[in-house]
């Protein structure tokens, strides 16, 4: 001892650093085979859910994952996410690491937190030793403590520092289970069929209680992975406008520069209030026949708002047409160009069309 055993570290006591070495150098070598820079957030993300929230799961299930080790590779996907393989500062996070690792339905991304991932992998040890009296892992707590109590083995002084951690969320997971007499066995309160699952465990822990006004449709909407993203920072008002450049003490432009008003460029008036996002309403609404449009101060009643008097559609026009006003905006400033105002409605309207084919 210390060995390892199926790619795990196999102690009595608890792991060091340098056990969880292979799976820090397994996220590196992950991040140095991508070209981060050609890489959309879209398709940031879809890595980071895919494949770097997954290389620690083996680990997760037996070991509870020590708080530095979590704090360094949220680090790591943080970074990976808002900058690919670029230094990341404080400042280049656009949302904290906290909220975009809540569920899709409470405003998040829906990236797992590890910690809270660990918990309900690291139950299901507590779940077996009620439902499965007869298996190997029960008979081997039985013969080394004489029972498969949990109340009784979290006051054994002999527990190992591995099985102390497991034991710890005993209270919640008692919480969550209803034993009843006969054959029936432990019921799991928090699943459909009874039976304990790390995702209903995960969705349960996670959930801060409240409710996002736009997921539902946000993150069904059928265009590009990163225009959804895009709108996600837009609808939070984080993208980098003028106002939030300010706010960052970051160099900035000296006001708007889609139209001839000399005010500070805001989400809002970028895309609602300015002179310039105005006529491209006005002719989207002659161009798709849609009634007159409410001009609410902020982007998430602009587009509920209005889409409850056009429909299903709106949803569409109002993407694409955020998306591209956002493009001819970084064209003005970053490149001092400009496309003719027949130019940009037609990329509106080919964009629209695109998207509406995929419905």
């Amino acid at each position: 001892m210390p060995v390892t055993y199926l790619g795990l570290p196999l102690t009595i006591r608890k792991p060091k650093k340098i056990h969880f070495k292979p799976l820090v150098d397994a996220f590196q070598k992950k991040l140095d085979g991508w070209q981060s820079k050609f890489l959309s957030l879209g398709g940031r993300l879809t890595l980071v859910k895919s494949v770097l929230t997954a290389l620690p799961l083996h680990y997760m299930q037996v070991i509870k994952l020590p708080s530095w080790l979590i704090k360094h590779l949220d680090g790591i996907r943080r970074r990976f996410f808002w900058k690919g393989n670029d230094k990341c500062l404080g400042g280049h996070c656009l949302v904290n690491w906290t909220k975009c690792c809540l569920p899709k339905k409470c405003g998040g991304l829906g990236i797992l937190d590890l910690q809270t991932q660990n918990q309900a992998l690291l139950m299901k040890w507590l779940w077996k030793l009620l439902s499965e009296p007869d298996s190997t892992w029960s008979s081997t707590v039985n013969l080394l403590y004489g029972t498969t109590d949990v109340a009784t083995l979290s006051l054994d002084t002999r527990i190992s520092a591995a099985f102390k951690d497991i034991l710890q969320y005993k209270d919640f997971f008692s919480a969550s289970v209803s034993v009843v007499g006969g054959n029936q066995g432990p019921i799991w309160k928090w699943s459909a069929t009874g039976n304990y699952s790390s995702a209903s465990a995960y969705r349960l822990l996670a959930d801060p209680g409240w409710r996002s006004p736009y997921h539902s449709i946000l993150w069904k909407l059928k265009i590009p992975p990163k225009v959804r993203v895009f709108l996600w920072l837009a609808l939070l008002d984080r993208i980098l406008t003028q106002q939030n450049l300010l706010i960052r003490n970051w160099p900035t432009i000296s006001a708007c520069k889609c139209c001839s008003l000399d005010c500070t460029e805001t989400t809002a008036h970028l895309f609602i209030l300015c002179d310039f996002a105005k006529q491209i309403w006005s002719r989207l609404r002659i161009r798709y026949n849609i009634p007159p449009l409410l001009d609410p101060p902020d982007l998430h009643t602009f587009w509920t708002q209005n889409r409850a008097v056009i429909g299903d559609i709106w949803d569409v026009i109002w993407a694409a047409t955020i998306w591209i006003i956002w493009k001819e905006r970084n064209r003005r400033v970053f490149s001092s160009r400009s496309l003719s105002s027949t130019l940009l409605m037609a990329e509106i309207c080919a964009t629209i069309e695109a998207w509406k084919r995929i419905l």
